[in-house]
């Protein structure tokens, strides 16, 4: 049988602007604690909709719980309140998985969580001493993280697919003689895995795993900028952001890598009263428009920063134009964003002295994503047979329509809410009903 795949976009263009974004409808939201009364909340990261940010909360009585927060307000994990502390790290594009590390004897151990209830402990051959999950992929099926062993107390960075019975180690930078590496994120496909190597006794490297293969450092040494760890990136694999330093000064920047530009040091915020003196870069939106982190001012207090297409902001100073930051609230850290970069998620000091969680969305109406052909692929499983796969927008729908004759085909199915990830259109016996010859056209189109 022959598959014939096509694409067809219905709006052709849209206009993106960082002053539009910025000073679009600025909202400021303090997220409080599971108890109301905390000390301490964080948020590490965010659905790619902006719907669901997961983190952690203290209570009066307990240690980290980890949470998450919606519209509806603040929860903590069902089933995870009883261990002693945990914390989330990392969410899948629609929200439905959630990992991260609990605490239980003395031993962290790295989690994935789903809303049905369902929790496992990440999976070794061999019992390792402690263990955390920071990365995951947009459907949720592959988590990396690190992992310590129990007799060398040697840090292995870690790739687990959920279909797999045990996590698999990634290489370590072959000519270090400290054998340590961590993950901390990984691309959609789950093909690039980032995190970093140490290289020698006290030096560290960010690096990148494709396809499970030895670690490739993003930079080398006498580049202007060496990056040290590479902490997000793009759910295509192209944008690696994180922490490195600038060779001409020792000072400590956040990095944007690209294949074609290499690492690229990210400008530091001008305005406010301190300067920034050091910065690192924590995660990317998925369109990778919107990178956020935070810096240290020369006073030596964190502010937290994002960068709008290479422009850089304090989150303290977009929140003071809107009208919008509580009085006497310090932004300290943004660790997490949209798929648009619309919202942003992190930590500071409260009204009340206390560190609280916070939202803060700097266009409360996302503009309209750009309506182009998506590219799509075929793949087949001896299992599963033929299957169609392609990229999705939030905000756009899709719909296959599919048929013997190019020229009038129909629908197979109905429209679907794209979410930042790659979704599969199984082809099958009874969607061809049979046909030598079949064709199938994707549909994109704005609600």
């Amino acid at each position: 049988m022959r598959i014939t795949l096509t694409t067809r976009g219905i709006l052709l263009f849209a206009f993106f602007s960082p002053l539009s974004v910025l000073f679009g409808q600025i909202q400021f939201i303090p997220m409080g604690y599971l108890d109301g009364y905390g000390p301490t909340s964080e948020a590490n990261a965010i659905t790619r909709d902006g719907n669901k940010a997961v983190g952690y909360s203290t209570t009066s009585l307990t240690a980290n719980q980890a949470c998450f927060w919606t519209t509806a307000g603040i929860s903590n994990l069902p089933g995870m309140q009883n261990w002693y502390a945990n914390a989330a790290y990392a969410i899948s594009a629609d929200g439905n998985v959630i990992v991260g590390d609990r605490s239980f004897g003395g031993t962290e151990e790295a989690f994935y969580w789903t809303p049905a209830g369902q929790i496992q402990l990440v999976p070794f051959s061999i019992a390792q001493k402690s263990s955390t999950a920071k990365g995951i992929t947009g459907n949720g099926q592959i988590i990396v993280g690190t992992a310590v062993s129990t007799n060398t107390l040697q840090a292995k960075a870690f790739r687990w697919d959920r279909s797999q019975s045990t996590a698999v180690f990634l290489p370590p930078y072959p000519p270090s003689t400290v054998p340590n590496g961590a993950a901390l994120a990984v691309s959609d496909d789950g093909s690039r895995v980032v995190g970093a190597v140490q290289t020698g006794l006290s030096t560290y490297a960010a690096a990148r795993w494709d396809n499970g293969g030895n670690p490739v450092l993003l930079s080398q040494v006498g580049d202007a900028v060496i990056a040290v760890t590479a902490n997000a990136i793009s759910p295509d694999g192209s944008i690696i952001v994180g922490s490195g330093y600038v060779s001409a000064t020792g000072k400590s920047v956040g990095f944007k890598w690209t294949a074609a530009g290499g690492v690229v040091a990210l400008t530091n915020p001008t305005t406010g009263v301190y300067a920034i003196d050091a910065a690192t870069a924590k995660s990317i939106s998925g369109d990778g428009r919107v990178i956020v982190g935070y810096g240290v001012n020369v006073a030596g207090d964190d502010e937290a920063i994002f960068w709008v297409n290479g422009l850089p902001y304090r989150v303290s100073d977009v929140a003071l134009f809107g009208g919008v930051l509580p009085p006497s609230w310090e932004t300290h850290r943004a660790y997490g964003v949209d798929y648009f970069g619309n919202k942003i998620c992190g930590y500071g000091r409260a009204t009340s002295g206390k560190l609280e969680a916070y939202l803060l969305v700097i266009d409360a109406t996302p503009p309209t994503p750009p309506l182009v052909a998506p590219t799509i692929r075929s793949a087949f499983s001896p299992g599963t047979g033929m299957s169609v796969h392609y990229p999705t927008v939030p905000g756009l729908n899709y719909r296959m329509r599919g048929g013997t004759n190019l020229q009038s085909l129909a629908p197979l199915g109905g429209w679907s809410a794209g979410l930042g990830f790659e979704q599969e259109f199984p082809v099958t016996s009874g969607v061809t009903g049979g046909a030598n010859k079949f064709f199938l056209r994707l549909e994109a189109a704005i609600p």
